[in-house]
């Protein structure tokens, strides 16, 4: 049942990742194919088996090992559940849904019913906070909270990262090495991630399409059911997204913008703001829910 696009690198990259956050972890681990109305996903789940269940959303091509160890502080206060988004290098087959007409809300939607939960909080990392933000435009309700890092799905940015990509990746195409795929990475993450960075290699390697419209973006009208609260992170350097920008788009589009952080850093912050976003996102969610 293995998503047929990933190659043996990726395959191995996949397990390397899963077990050095097993190595990390002091919690149970596991991972499992979860039978939904659209289809299998592939969810990884890390945390107490009965602790409150929170939904953890992966950025673009950053399947669920990857996330769940952005995410591991997280795990000693919840039940994480982090599922491969269609249509990504990950584990759940099929191809990515349109970005459009709320598909990937529908597919949000049809796997928290599998698992029989009606609400939960959410954090989102990039591409995955614009499918919380298609749910929150399609079920708001099922949305208890969420922790929006570097998001996607307020806007489409443009000139920023043609400034910025352009002419690494058409050296890139040229030469298609290491070195200059290490060039491409570096207004993206610098060397902030080595393990990830050879796994986005690999996924060029292999082929595999790039999902890069996400689903959006959203104003206010079309958030305006959603109140949850809501806690904001941006990156100054973020190769996507300008903070200003950001910043305002958000705060004119949801009604329960409760908190706004800005870290000095790239769209994939470096080990240190990971450690920093980690407590701050334990923080706000705990605060959430009265713990």
């Amino acid at each position: 049942m293995e998503a047929t696009l990933l190659s043996l690198e990726l395959k191995q990259r996949y397990e390397q990742q899963w077990s050095k956050v097993e190595a990390l972890a002091d919690f149970p681990l596991s991972g499992r194919y979860q039978m939904t109305s659209l289809g299998p996903v592939w969810l990884m789940e890390a945390g107490p088996a009965d602790a409150p269940p929170l939904l953890a959303l992966h950025g673009l091509h950053t399947p669920a090992p990857f996330n769940q160890e952005l995410l591991r502080p997280l795990c000693k206060h919840f039940r994480v559940i982090t599922p491969d988004i269609p249509g990504q290098a990950g584990k759940t087959p099929g191809a990515a849904p349109i970005p459009s007409g709320r598909a990937y809300a529908v597919w949000l939607d049809a796997l928290l019913d599998s698992l029989d939960i009606k609400l939960c909080p959410m954090v989102g990392l990039s591409f995955g906070c614009a499918l919380i933000l298609d749910l929150a435009a399609y079920k708001p309700s099922r949305i208890d909270s969420a922790s929006l890092l570097v998001p996607a799905g307020f806007f489409r940015p443009l000139w920023r990262p043609v400034k910025k990509l352009l002419f690494p990746l058409l050296n890139f195409k040229i030469h298609t090495d290491l070195d200059h795929f290490d060039k491409l990475m570096d207004p993206l993450m610098g060397d902030n991630w080595p393990e990830l960075e050879a796994y986005y290699y690999a996924v060029l390697q292999a082929g595999i399409p790039m999902t890069l419209l996400p689903p959006g973006p959203y104003d206010a009208e079309q958030l305006s059911q959603f109140e949850a609260p809501v806690q904001l992170i941006v990156a100054e350097d973020d190769v996507y997204f300008s903070p200003d920008k950001l910043l305002r788009k958000a705060r004119g589009s949801l009604v329960n913008l409760v908190e706004e952080i800005r870290i000095d850093d790239l769209h994939i912050p470096n080990e240190k703001h990971r450690s920093q976003i980690q407590g701050q996102v334990v923080e706000f969610m705990l605060k959430c829910r009265g713990m």
